[in-house]
């Protein structure tokens, strides 16, 4: 039995289509779904109804949910700031129907095949703790590898070789019982056998919005588990224009009404790194030297930072 294991969407449809499309031309019926539906793209609503169409899968909730969440009953009129247009955009634009399904949805999930236990949840921190998550995410990753050369591959093989002799690590996934631990959250794809176990971790990456250097290409894991209950896991990269998916962002309404986090996804796709961690970093240091106690940030502030900081970005070699 394949599934395919996709993560991280972030309304990005193109994308989502795209994978869906090439999972099916594998003869893939079946689908895992480890969260993050919305926010970041501009198709957050189309995304949640492709996903409520597929009738074999499992889905789970992911972080950017709870934003969603916590505006339920809130009033709009307090919408005010500039930080956090994209939420209440994303809020806006989501049919009753869609955005009670993924406020519905759980947080973990647990299914059989083979014999074989598949465990999800949208990040690695709900099984092995916070140790590994901290030490490869998309910030430290973006800081390991600021020269050339730092291609997806040889992200991955650091990553393992650490593991295969980091003590920690090891002693918190000897820990796990036997089976497949899906997650996401990361942006970041990888999978991992513990020796002498059949213990596999699968992190599909993002979707609509990868790290890790993966330039021109979107990700999602292919997990195959036979009738005696073997485990084979192959990790899909699929060519995907983004350049032309960054243009039709900047003709939605997102885009006009949430233009600053648009536009800094825009380049955290296009350069396949982590950005916005260093945005909000950098807007933060701008407000408390202007003097600027209010969060979230307000538009003012959120829009000053961004000018400068992009003019900072674009000074780099």
């Amino acid at each position: 039995m394949k599934y395919a294991v996709i993560s991280d969407i972030h309304g990005n449809l193109p994308a989502l289509e795209a994978v869906l499309a090439d999972a099916r031309q594998q003869g893939i019926t079946r689908f895992l779904f480890a969260g993050d539906y919305c926010i970041s793209g501009p198709w957050p609503d189309e995304c949640v109804s492709a996903v409520r169409g597929i009738p074999d899968k499992a889905v789970i909730r992911g972080n950017e949910e709870k934003y969603l969440e916590n505006l339920v009953g809130k009033d709009p009129a307090q919408w005010t700031d500039g930080q956090m247009q994209v939420s209440y955009w994303t809020f806006r634009n989501m049919r009753k129907e869609n955005l009670e399904y993924v406020l519905s949805l759980p947080h973990t999930a647990e299914l059989e095949c083979g014999g074989v236990k598949i465990r999800m949840a949208h990040s690695s921190v709900d099984f092995i703790g916070t140790y590994p998550f901290y030490t490869w995410n998309s910030v430290t990753i973006a800081e390991r590898n600021r020269k050339p050369g730092a291609v997806p591959e040889k992200i991955l093989a650091d990553i393992r070789a650490e593991w295969d002799r980091d003590p920690a690590f090891q002693a918190a996934v000897s820990k796990l019982e036997e089976g497949v631990y899906v997650f996401g959250h990361s942006h970041i794809q990888w999978s991992y056998k513990v020796r002498d176990k059949e213990i596999y971790l699968v992190n599909p990456g993002s979707c609509g919005l990868p790290l890790g250097g993966i330039r021109d290409r979107v990700p999602y894991t292919v997990l195959e588990i036979g009738e005696a209950g073997q485990v084979k896991i192959e990790e899909r990269n699929l060519l995907f224009d983004k350049r032309a998916y960054i243009e039709a962002v900047r003709r939605t309404s997102q885009f006009r009404e949430a233009n600053v986090w648009s536009k800094v996804i825009g380049r955290e796709l296009s350069f396949a790194t982590e950005h916005i961690y260093y945005f909000l970093q950098f807007t933060e240091n701008y407000a408390r030297e202007i003097g600027d106690a209010r969060r979230p940030f307000a538009p003012d502030t959120w829009e000053k930072a961004y000018e400068l900081w992009e003019k900072q970005q674009e000074a780099l070699p």
